[in-house]
């Protein structure tokens, strides 16, 4: 009866090695934040005028037949230019200002494979945050705002990607914030961080 078992098993695995593959690799690419806030300003009339950054990070692939797992650990970075007035008693007092942050992302992601390697993205990502700045053009210093951001924050990727020949992979992924990324004890407003992602990923082990 136990050989009996045994072979279903072995049989069991050597059926699904043919449809299952692994890959480890890495990637990066660039950022293009959506909404963010600088939590420690409190003048009105802020306008986002431009928005830009990077990532880049090693990924994991398990792929079973025409769906794959994918958690991928990334660094980020984001800088978000804003034009507004720095004194709310003072609307005519304007400045340049940038909101500079850094943070570790874990997205976890499922992969929903077509023909030709398109596949379709959807999946939590977990980020950490490491650093926060702000940069006006009155002052010389930069200012840390990180106190006044939360540590953590949660978001939804939705995803497109094409799987191309010699290990590459080109995908975009529109993350969706879904948690107050400013601190509950520092600001009354509730910011959520979104943003766009274009990247490249090469798998170093197939």
């Amino acid at each position: 009866m136990k050989i009996k078992i045994n072979t279903v098993i072995f049989g069991f695995l050597l059926v699904n090695f043919n449809v299952f593959s692994q890959e480890l690799g890495i990637k990066g690419g660039l950022n293009f934040p959506i909404s963010d806030a600088i939590a420690s300003i409190t003048a009105k009339d802020i306008s986002q005028t431009g928005s830009s950054g990077y990532h880049a990070g090693v990924f994991a692939k398990f792929k079973f037949a025409v769906i794959a797992i994918n958690p991928e650990i990334q660094y980020s970075f984001q800088s978000i230019d804003y034009q507004g007035a720095l004194d709310a008693a003072n609307p005519s007092n304007l400045s340049d200002i940038s909101q500079k942050s850094a943070y570790v992302d874990i997205p976890i992601m499922l992969r929903f494979y077509l023909p030709a390697g398109l596949n379709f993205q959807v999946g939590p990502q977990f980020s950490y945050l490491m650093s926060a700045k702000k940069v006006s053009d009155d002052l010389s210093a930069d200012v840390d705002i990180q106190e006044l951001l939360t540590n953590s924050n949660i978001s939804i990727n939705l995803g497109l990607g094409f799987d191309l020949p010699f290990g590459l992979d080109v995908y975009g992924r529109y993350n969706i914030g879904i948690s107050d990324i400013n601190d509950p004890s520092t600001a009354s407003n509730a910011i959520q961080n979104s943003m766009i992602q274009v990247s490249l990923a090469y798998s170093l082990k197939k």
